[in-house]
């Protein structure tokens, strides 16, 4: 049997919250689902967010979907994509392909980049290969 969509949406909410409390020096983290919308969004310091306008923030949202559906593109030829790193000159991005869509981590420059996406990568893994639910049987 399914987990139902409020078990799935929990899963991703703790998953959030856990990626987002595994570092301080992380802003927000996203989770977007395969069309580039928000299924879930925690944030420690919204500063970046709150300079975009709601259709801004739709697009840079859909732009990393495509970025990432793009180089997964290339999956059977280079080895599965783990993440994508960029930089900019006020924060980093770290972005996550998963079994929901792709999760998008905002943070400070000063975290040591491949550490911290191992760490994140290691809990995507686990959150996708996590045991379902069994079927429950009702009485």
């Amino acid at each position: 049997m399914k987990s139902s969509n409020f078990e799935q949406n929990l899963g991703i909410t703790r998953l959030c919250e856990d990626i987002l409390a595994s570092n301080e020096r992380i802003f927000f983290v996203s989770s977007l689902n395969k069309n580039g919308r928000a299924i879930e969004s925690k944030f420690r310091n919204d500063r970046i967010i709150k300079k975009m306008s709601k259709t801004e923030i739709e697009m840079f949202y859909m732009q990393r979907t495509l970025q990432t559906s793009l180089s997964k593109e290339f999956d059977d030829l280079v080895g599965p994509l783990n993440s994508i790193i960029v930089q900019r000159d006020t924060f980093l991005e770290l972005i996550f392909p998963y079994s929901k869509g792709l999760m998008l981590i905002i943070c400070d420059l000063d975290v040591i980049s491949n550490y911290l996406a191992k760490k994140i990568l290691f809990m995507l893994r686990d959150f996708d290969w996590a045991p379902k639910k069994t079927q429950v049987y009702y009485a």
